[in-house]
């Protein structure tokens, strides 16, 4: 991780100790924020540029940002560490009923929040309501968190590109981690290759494929485009001597 030249905010100690001496049970013993030490308080023009503020001091000190509660009518947001929360077990699974073992959990309830809130000059302010993580350590690669890894509509319009251009699953990683997001995962190109097949797949059904066709007879019987014309339009496919049993005319 990228600790930005700090002093206060050194490597680990123990990486470059030869000796058997005791490592401590934190590899920060002295930082009260173990090493992952809250964004600097201060005055954004919108929520945007706070988020993408927080979300680089974050990915540079082990941990992610995302938002939550947000009541925009009200001018106040809530930023939170990506990994607090519980996992509510909506389907009341045991460890004998689970299918799928040693499943590893994310969310592990960590504390930390931050407050933004618009002041009156529509500025947004920062302010920490709890500065410490608890829970889980720095992580040391920022592909372990998905807001880190998001892409923006001009990656998407270019991964489909490069996918029209029979591009292949790792030309397209390459292209995205080079352009756009250097911490795109191979899963994540496989992900998105889904979404626009699904996407593309929706705009041609049948249906809609028909409604587009320029090539379709449209009848011209004056009487077949008047809405208000009581003639019989089933009047020439009947058998004849065969009666019509319907109530919306007279026979």
């Amino acid at each position: 991780m990228d600790y930005l030249q700090e002093d206060y905010y050194p490597p680990p100690p123990g990486s470059e100790a030869s000796g058997p001496e005791p490592q401590p049970s934190t590899p920060y013993p002295n930082d009260e924020y173990n090493g992952m030490p809250p964004p600097p308080e201060g005055e954004f023009p919108d929520l945007p540029q706070l988020m993408k503020a927080c979300q680089e001091h974050a990915r540079r000190h082990g941990y992610a940002c995302v938002t939550s509660s947000n009541n925009y009518k009200r001018g106040i947001a809530y930023v939170r560490c990506d990994r607090g929360g519980e996992y509510v077990n909506h389907w009341h699974l045991t460890d004998e009923t689970r299918v799928r073992k040693n499943r590893t959990r994310r969310l592990v309830g960590c504390k930390w929040k931050a407050r933004a809130k618009r002041n009156a000059a529509g500025n947004w302010v920062l302010t920490m309501m709890h500065d410490k993580h608890n829970g889980h350590p720095p992580s040391s690669n920022a592909t372990a968190h998905p807001s880190l890894r998001q892409l923006g509509p001009e990656a998407v319009e270019a991964a489909r590109q490069a996918f029209n251009d029979k591009k292949s699953p790792k030309q397209v990683l390459e292209l995205l981690q080079q352009q756009f997001n250097p911490d795109v995962t191979a899963q994540d190109v496989y992900n998105l290759k889904a979404k626009i097949n699904r996407a593309d797949s929706a705009k041609s059904t049948p249906a809609k494929q028909i409604m587009q066709r320029t090539d379709l007879e449209i009848p011209t019987d004056p009487a077949l485009q008047d809405p208000t014309s009581t003639m019989d339009i089933n009047a020439s496919a009947r058998p004849p001597g065969h009666k019509c049993t319907c109530t919306c005319c007279d026979h």
